[in-house]
């Protein structure tokens, strides 16, 4: 191939820009929302089915009614497609994330006045009183959550979010996939009123525990740069050593509801594994929330960032406990 002047000269011209603007390298294209227009949509659709069977539920055949169990095996696709697929497999679109932390923050709203009532007309007025508590921590936790671990993966990995986006949305992908052969696999073994609500509970807590699991390890692992090999070689900070100690528990929960899900468990065992995810959630709540909040104020400036994952010296050089805001 020959090489013609305006060839040379528009390489110089290139070359020349490139001297002025050396940051012109890093730079990636935001794709608009509409990139993701589709995929919110579903999302869209999933949501408010979870919710309008939730209502007819109310008013119907109560939490251990057939509508209720199918219910509760779609519920875990709705957090995989709104965090798997646009909060993270929308890292290179800036508009379709906070459409997207927008649309959680909005259906966890909603479900702080439908669960439950859901519970409490079921005569399970313990759990419905609980529950309270538990949705208005998960709808002011998790947004925030996301939110922050959204901003710190688009510094972190400016210059590169399209490859980012791509492979949460492949891990996203293959986790729905899980998911939806679990929901096969709990209709295939039937569905029959109060005598299989035990059995589907425990298949929901596996499936939802996978999605809330893979998002703390986001959080840990890349959000937060915690070194995989140091955590192999239990040579972590304290603050460290309990947020993956607390995935941990969050895990093994979800490993104890697919244990559960191909027997038949009894309702004792229902509630330990329920109430073993609440409280392993709760110690997330703190311990992966502070790390993030720790990451966040030691976040370098936007215009210093590139791909390169951020060396985690920052979170292990002291203050992980310090009080926000002293």
């Amino acid at each position: 191939m020959q090489v013609t002047r305006d060839d040379l000269a528009e390489f110089e011209r290139l070359l020349a820009k490139l001297r002025e603007n050396p940051a012109a390298v890093d730079e990636e294209a935001d794709l608009p929302a509409a990139e993701y227009a589709r995929i919110t949509y579903v999302t869209l659709v999933l949501l408010v089915y979870v919710n309008v069977s939730m209502v007819i539920s109310i008013c119907t055949t109560g939490v251990e009614g057939n509508l209720s169990q199918i219910e509760y095996l779609v519920y875990p696709l709705c957090f995989t497609a709104n965090c798997g697929l646009l909060v993270f497999g929308a890292l290179d679109s800036e508009a379709a994330g906070r459409r997207a932390i927008k649309l959680l923050r909005g259906w966890l709203i909603t479900l702080i006045i439908i669960i439950p009532p859901l519970y409490w007309t079921s005569g399970m007025h313990e759990d419905a009183v609980l529950l309270v508590f538990y949705m208005v921590i998960n709808a002011i936790f998790y947004p925030w959550l996301l939110d922050s671990m959204r901003e710190l993966l688009r510094t972190r990995y400016k210059g590169s979010l399209t490859t980012q986006a791509h492979f949460y949305t492949n891990r996203a992908l293959k986790l729905g996939a899980f998911q939806i052969v679990l929901l096969v696999s709990a209709v295939a073994q039937g569905i029959d009123g109060a005598d299989t609500f035990l059995r589907v509970y425990a298949t929901f807590s596996f499936s939802m525990n996978l999605i809330i699991a893979w998002i703390y390890v986001i959080a840990i692992f890349d959000v937060c740069a915690v070194d995989g090999r140091a955590a192999a070689k239990l040579r972590l900070s304290p603050l460290q050593a309990a947020a993956v100690a607390s995935v941990g528990g969050v895990a093994f929960s979800g490993l104890a509801g697919y244990v559960l899900s191909q027997r038949r468990p009894s309702k004792r065992a229902a509630h330990a594994t329920v109430y073993s995810l609440l409280f392993f959630n709760f110690l997330c709540y703190i311990f992966v929330g502070r790390l993030v909040w720790v990451a966040r104020r030691k976040a370098p400036d936007g215009s210093a960032a590139s791909g390169q994952p951020v060396k985690d010296e920052g979170l292990e050089a002291g203050g992980v406990f310090d009080v926000p805001g002293a």
